[in-house]
């Protein structure tokens, strides 16, 4: 790749454009500030979006709920909108909102280091260029770097002619008609991935080590009349956009572990309903021994059907290696396979990574958060100055819509680019809030289903939850309304200036604090 080495300068500089990275970008761009770049690895806007076009990949939220408030979609071709429909919705929104000549594509963020004599952050890309910012915007998401298996034999496996390839990065020029493929992983992407693929293939193999709690997904085409109704009547849409939405925002409380006699009762039934489509020998590898919702509960309407098929099989195991004209199995078995997709997730804990992140006194995120990602809020964590988050840790919705999160972080970042703006210098958020927060964090999760002991990526290997926001979407929309400036240090700029005379430099955080944390 040709490098070059030029440095630019801007006032906000914000990595990702997926949902996240756009909404920061056009929540800027609405309140008059252009002076921002948007730095993309990809050649198109779209995140996790862009990233995964395997067979079948669709969003398992409404439509009329998974895109910003501000731009409405009225003719969505079904109720879940497709991966291509989705990424085409975010270019068309970033097009009619001005983002897209700030969107810098194929440049992969490598570094950003923290200057706190300057309050900038000079963020470096494998393009070489530099660009140098007064505010980081990070919106790289939880799923984008794709988990793979270093499993010996893959060599072997590949000399005797056999395919391999992530779901993320699908290999559109392999022609599964006709071949022996396996599929490892029972997660989100495989319980779409197999049904798309199944009439295509001579035998389908699942292997999984843990099921997943598959509902119904109630899926269909809008009428004609249905679209030329919410398009004549835009007030009609608003207010059918609204009432979904609280709709599954009524769901929250079936996380609290108070909710368990209506949880077991579910699950009863679930297993009755698995049993019944897959026949008693496959429902062993198919129904999950855990707590329903302690990890993510999958939509779909054809999974157990496609398991059902006598030409597919599933296994509840683990692929241990590959081989010639195959892959081994945790308990010695071998199946014999021409393509294997692996369906493994991604390093959802891994936040921010493999991006190099410097800041104050030289510490590295990876070494602040050595025992688990944290972040007040999931914005901010201390000793990174004026660097705010997009889904960070601890804001994963499950209940309701992550994209109405997205968009309250946006507008709390947005006031903080304002503040810096007006004062100049850097802001820090205090290491007493932050820490108070994530101890009530925490202490909240024991209450959920979140920490009964399950096989989710909800957690670090030590146990932590790190992924999911404990509230309810109405309670983080209150707690981000307003940027406190209260509750961070300060330095440089008017700060430094007024250190030491009562001013902005010598803010007591201590009231703030503990409204914020009893809210």
């Amino acid at each position: 790749m040709t490098t070059t080495s030029t440095t630019t300068r801007t006032r906000v500089a914000i990595v990702g454009a997926g949902f996240g990275g756009l909404a920061m970008a056009i929540e800027l761009q609405r309140a008059g500030i252009d002076d921002y770049v948007v730095l993309e690895r990809a050649d198109h806007v779209g995140g996790v979006w862009q990233a995964n076009s395997y067979p079948g990949a669709a969003c398992d939220v409404p439509s009329v709920i998974y895109q910003f408030s501000y731009a409405l979609k009225v003719d969505w071709s079904r109720r879940f909108g497709s991966q291509a429909e989705i990424r085409q919705y975010l270019h068309d929104v970033a097009d009619e909102q001005g983002v897209l000549p700030h969107v810098r594509y194929g440049r992969e963020v490598t570094e950003a280091t923290f200057d706190e004599g300057a309050g900038r952050w000079r963020v470096s890309t494998t393009t070489g260029e530099v660009y140098d910012a007064q505010v980081l915007l990070c919106a790289t998401g939880q799923l984008s770097r794709p988990r793979i298996l270093d499993l010996p034999g893959r060599e072997a496996f590949e000399q005797a002619g056999g395919i391999d390839f992530h779901s993320a990065e699908w290999d559109h020029d392999v022609d599964l008609t006709g071949k022996r493929v396996v599929v490892v992983g029972g997660g989100a992407s495989a319980i779409q991935v197999v049904p798309a693929i199944a009439d295509r293939t001579r035998h389908l193999t699942v292997v999984q080590r843990s099921p997943s709690w598959v509902v119904g997904k109630y899926d269909r085409a809008p009428s004609g009349l249905e679209k030329a109704l919410l398009r004549r009547f835009p007030s009609l849409h608003r207010r059918y956009r609204d009432a979904m939405w609280w709709w599954f925002e009524s769901r929250f409380p079936l996380t609290k572990r108070r909710m368990d006699p209506l949880r077991k009762g579910w699950e009863a039934f679930l297993r009755w309903k698995i049993e019944r489509t897959v026949g008693p020998e496959k429902a062993a590898a198919a129904t999950p021994d855990y707590p329903l919702g302690c990890n993510r509960i999958l939509l779909s309407s054809q999974w157990f059907r496609t398991l059902a098929r006598p030409d597919v099989d599933v296994r509840r195991t683990a692929v241990t290696a590959l081989r010639a004209g195959g892959v081994t199995l945790a308990d010695g078995t071998e199946v014999d396979a021409d393509v294997v997709v692996w369906c493994t997730g991604f390093t959802a804990t891994e936040y921010l990574a493999p991006i190099r992140i410097v800041g104050r006194d030289g510490v590295e995120i990876r070494d602040a958060w050595r025992d688990g990602p944290e972040a007040y809020l999931g914005l901010a964590t201390p000793g990174f100055p004026n660097l705010f988050m997009s889904y960070g840790p601890n804001t994963g919705s499950l209940t309701n819509t992550i994209v109405w999160l997205l968009e309250r972080q946006a507008a709390y970042a947005r006031q903080a680019v304002e503040h810096v703006g007006r004062t100049g210098g850097w802001v820090d958020v205090r290491r007493g809030v932050h820490d108070a927060f994530n101890d009530e964090l925490q202490q909240r999760l024991q209450g959920t289903v979140f920490t009964r002991p399950c096989p989710g990526w909800y957690t670090t290997e030590a146990g932590k939850v790190t992924q999911v926001w404990v509230g309810s979407h109405v309670e983080y929309g209150r707690r981000t309304r307003v940027f406190d400036p209260g509750i961070y240090e300060h330095g440089g700029g008017a700060f430094a200036r007024d250190a030491g005379t009562g001013g902005a430099g010598t803010t007591s955080a201590a009231p703030h604090a503990s409204a914020e944390v009893s809210a």
